[in-house]
């Protein structure tokens, strides 16, 4: 399997995701795996237009990102596959796609959600998931930009008595 990198950030894609970890992972390719965003032709356009042409990027729903991440259907390539939330990774998982690391990036400040790092705030709901895939054996690496300290979330759950 060609996907090095899993993702979690609200922001979709962004400069961050394109030249950060993009470039140091030296990607093909990102798979943005969205139910919302495949059905809005403006967004989509909006997301694609972010990415420059020596990378290419496909916006899917996360259906159809679970059956070709399944069978093999990135082969051959570097692939960044990006959501926005921990409920398309759990779905994922849930579905027999396998990952041994997730990052996390952004998850931003709104009504509900509980601050765990100045760029990560996640509600009930979502701290669930997460413990979910956590349990898993899944190492979920909080880091908003490349250059970022990396926090264990399982340990950063841990110190805030989650």
């Amino acid at each position: 399997m060609s996907i090095i990198f899993y993702r979690v950030d609200e922001r979709l894609i962004h400069g961050q995701v394109v030249v950060g970890w993009g470039n140091s992972l030296k990607i093909d390719q990102i798979v943005l795996a969205n139910d919302l965003v495949v059905r809005n032709p403006w967004e989509r356009e909006l997301y694609l237009a972010c990415v420059p042409p020596e990378i290419k990027a496909v916006i899917i729903p996360v259906d159809d990102a679970i059956s070709r991440i399944k069978e093999n259907g990135f082969e051959g390539k570097r692939i960044l596959v990006l959501v926005d939330s921990p409920f398309d990774i759990l779905r994922m998982v849930e579905e027999g796609v396998g990952i041994d690391r997730l990052n996390v990036g952004g998850v931003h400040s709104k009504a509900g959600r509980a601050k765990v790092l100045p760029y990560l705030y996640l509600s009930t709901e979502e701290i669930s998931a997460f413990k979910k895939i956590i349990a898993r054996g899944i190492r979920c690496e909080c880091r908003d930009v490349l250059l970022a300290e990396k926090h264990d979330l399982a340990l950063l759950f841990d110190k805030l008595g989650w």
